[in-house]
């Protein structure tokens, strides 16, 4: 009876892919994706669906302080206004000296930046180490310190003084705690105890406002049988109000093999916040062979196996995943961020964990559009830990892609609002992309047949779709149409209907 009362609490989240292939699909003037299929009906030729992967750029911050250490980590970024935010704990263990052992309680610390690349550490002057309050430390004491995950609670009526919210916890803690601030410095506990009970926690915790929904989701570290049975997961909770939740439900990954995953990292996407965005850790156990042990950090391995085996042997990576109900997400099976070359060192336990929060940062040559920045570790158990920044086109997680042989899409039924399509492509110099808009029956429609369709080739963000008419889509918003798109040695990352002065 339980699981049935949370699956109807579930039910606000409509799937688009449940829709009926014959019903409209109303997606008004929002930014549409390649993320998944749930808006296409055809695909046609060598057309397919393409991952794509983040550049590696520089190093934002090096946890160096004696607060921090070699096992700090769980990065948070959040974008407010000019100034960009950056959470972290700071923490350390003692690894050659078996078993493994804590150095120094954990904190959670604070930095910012004004460009979202350049990072200081500023002294708050709020809790002591030891016997110093010069430091960036915002909070200390108590399992929350473990995973502290603060967002800007965007719900219309959020109190100033609750402006941004945390949460935080582990089994310890016997559950997630809730905390409030209202400039994002200065914290205290909003709930008495825990908020939500059932879970393992002892990851990156994640919440959010949901404002088509208009209440609180929040992801949680989960076991997919039972408290640390099966293979580790990510529940998805809700509340409305911040305080009374629901009980974890596990997330669904259709198509996916069982894979275990530590962090969960899901949010809306930014620039298309109908479609969630997911980047966990993936955990992948190995055994102890010969082989592991001469993968390079060597030296840093013979450690880790001799303090704890499975420290020493397992590895992670970053996944993507997507999802438009919250609950079924479309996980891919490749690795979204590898560990990279050997050299590196990043073929160890604890690396390669992403942040959480997306953000838009210049590009490195003027003129360029912005990207989206994301941070990820280094150096996992060394004293070199650190966050290294990389970027990612914008909408550039996933393409419509289609080789020199050329391929096409036709999507489902839709129903937009606006006069002009604007699309984010590449293309390379041999390449193309036409676009035809059919009617219900999937007619083309006269003056927007792929005859008619100006061959757009280039590299660009927002290109305005053109035909042998122009470019005016007025006569056709509001009505049901289909798009075709055509494609040929180029990647088509998302497309909008815009309204613009004709």
């Amino acid at each position: 009876m339980r699981i049935g009362l949370l699956l109807l609490a579930l039910l606000p989240f409509t799937s688009t892919a449940e829709l009926s292939a014959n019903e409209p699909i109303d997606i008004g003037s929002r930014r549409e994706l390649f993320v998944d299929s749930a808006l296409i009906d055809q695909m046609n030729g060598q057309a397919d669906l393409r991952l794509h992967h983040p550049t590696p750029r520089e190093i934002a911050i090096q946890f160096d302080q004696p607060w921090e250490g070699n096992a700090s980590g769980y990065p948070t970024v959040i974008q407010d206004g000019d100034l960009y935010r950056m959470y972290y704990r700071g923490h350390a263990y003692i690894i050659d000296d078996p078993p493994l052992k804590q150095a120094q309680s954990e904190v959670v610390c604070y930095a910012e930046s004004s460009d979202g690349i350049h990072w200081t550490k500023p002294n708050l002057g709020l809790f002591d180490w030891p016997g110093s309050p010069e430091n960036n430390i915002i909070w200390r004491g108590g399992p929350e310190t473990h995973n502290f995950a603060p967002f800007i609670d965007t719900n219309p009526d959020c109190p100033p003084e609750q402006r941004f919210k945390a949460i935080g916890g582990t089994i310890t803690s016997k559950g997630l705690l809730t905390f409030q601030s209202a400039d994002g410095i200065h914290w205290k506990p909003m709930s008495d105890g825990p908020v939500v009970t059932k879970g393992a926690f002892d990851s990156h915790n994640t919440a959010f406002w949901d404002p088509d929904h208009h209440r609180y989701s929040m992801y949680v570290r989960y076991f997919s049988e039972d408290q640390f049975k099966g293979l580790r997961s990510i529940g998805m909770c809700h509340s409305d109000d911040f305080e009374h939740w629901s009980e974890p439900v596990g997330l669904e990954y259709p198509g996916s093999p069982p894979q275990q995953m530590y962090t969960n990292h899901i949010a809306p996407y930014y620039r298309a916040p109908h479609v969630l965005f997911g980047f966990p850790t993936r955990y992948v156990a190995r055994p102890l062979t010969d082989f592991v042990q001469t993968l390079p950090p060597v030296d840093l391995r013979t450690t880790l196996i001799a303090a704890d085996e499975r420290v020493g042997t397992d590895l992670t990576d970053g996944l993507f995943m997507s999802s438009r109900d919250g609950l079924t997400f479309h996980r891919w099976n490749e690795a979204f961020l590898r560990p990279g070359p050997e050299a590196e060192g990043r073929w160890i336990y604890g690396d390669n964990y992403q942040s959480y929060g997306l953000f838009e940062t210049q590009a490195d040559q003027p003129g360029l559009p912005n990207e989206i920045s994301l941070h990820f570790d280094e150096g996992a158990w060394r004293d070199s830990r650190r966050v290294r920044r990389y970027s990612i086109r914008l909408d550039g997680f996933v393409s419509l892609h289609a080789p020199y042989a050329g391929g096409e899409v036709t999507t489902k039924l839709l129903i937009f609002t606006g006069n002009q399509l604007s699309l984010n492509y590449a293309t390379s110099a041999a390449g193309s992309l036409r676009i035809e808009i059919q009617d219900a029956e999937g007619r083309p429609i006269e003056g927007f047949t792929l005859n008619d369709s100006a061959e757009m080739f280039g590299d660009s963000t927002e290109q305005t779709a053109r035909w042998s008419g122009g470019s005016d889509l007025s006569s056709l918003s509001g009505q049901p149409v289909r798009l075709r798109f055509v494609l040929k040695d180029g990647d088509l990352y998302s497309y909008r209907f815009e309204t613009h002065d004709r």
